[in-house]
């Protein structure tokens, strides 16, 4: 079910390109999501994304709480946060990202209700990620969104070899004491598209598995998680694009069975997101983000 909302923003902008980058189905997520190319060339600051929800059959309500997103000059996601109700009261969870001279990240900062962790990464000269590391970090700066970091504590160490083939490209990981514990593989077909992806555990042989279909564009239009293989139990994403290739619908299925419908407005004459519509089918539940922009 498809569904429309009367929502305004004008903004002007020069450029036409795609904002939502979806060649790995994270839009939306804790993760950068964002063309980098498209942030810089515009000169996009800050976006922020004002949340209201709608109850079947009810009147919209303001929530007061916001999706944040702040790049840097070249266009690199430095930090986002999000606003949240919990027990009655408002808190906001932030994400930070530093990057490397490659402008690969080397820190994912993020805090829960114990404070601050991270994930840490190494790379070596071909750019793929040889060291992760999980630690515990404590905030010395005034508030949560003023981060300095004080004693890092490493919680959980992970080191990763590569090896590749014409058509398939592992990555072993091994644990905190140098033992082998899963193959991550990734298949690609003939035209370099990914078509597979397996996770092996090397114990207990697990094994889940993430297939993807493509449209005549070569845009992602299908992606299939299988958790445990065996159980054949699966989530799915399914994606629509316009003429340009912009996202405007992803759909959640679980096992066959439609969760989820976002629906992405676009302004026309921008490319710039107006909005994001989240639906839960079952409940028809709607949540309305409405976004609008900082530039440098």
């Amino acid at each position: 079910m498809k569904f429309f909302i009367t929502i305004f923003l004008l903004i002007p902008i020069f450029g036409k390109a795609q904002l939502l980058d979806n060649r790995k189905c994270n839009v939306f997520s804790d993760d950068n999501f964002f063309y980098s190319n498209f942030i810089k060339k515009n000169h996009i600051k800050k976006i922020t994304g004002v949340i209201s929800t709608k109850k079947n059959l009810q009147v919209i309500e303001q929530r007061n709480l916001v999706n944040t997103y702040l790049f840097d000059k070249q266009g690199r996601l430095e930090k986002q946060y999000r606003s949240f109700n919990y027990s009655n009261k408002k808190d906001t969870t932030f994400f930070k990202y530093i990057y490397n001279s490659d402008n690969k990240i080397v820190t994912k900062r993020t805090n829960d209700s114990y404070g601050f962790f991270s994930d840490n990464f190494d790379y070596n000269t071909e750019g793929l990620v040889t060291r992760k590391s999980y630690c515990r970090d404590e905030n010395i700066g005034k508030d949560k969104n003023n981060f300095k970091l004080g004693k890092q504590h490493v919680i959980v160490e992970e080191t990763f070899s590569h090896q590749k083939t014409d058509s398939t490209e592992s990555t072993i990981t091994y644990n905190t004491h140098g033992k082998k514990y899963q193959v991550f593989t990734t298949f690609f077909n003939e035209e370099g598209f990914i078509t597979k992806e397996e996770k092996k555990l090397t114990i207990n042989k697990k094994k889940s598995i993430i297939t993807y279909s493509y449209n005549d564009k070569g845009l992602v239009s299908e992606k299939t998680v299988y958790p445990n293989y065996n159980k054949k139990e699966n989530k799915q994403q399914k994606f629509e694009y316009d003429e340009f290739g912009n996202l405007t619908y992803a759909d959640e299925y679980i096992n066959g069975k439609h969760i989820t419908h976002k629906e992405i407005i676009y302004n026309k004459s921008t490319f710039l997101i107006k909005a994001l519509l989240i639906q839960d089918i079952e409940t028809n539940y709607i949540k309305i983000i409405k976004y609008k922009y900082e530039y440098w």
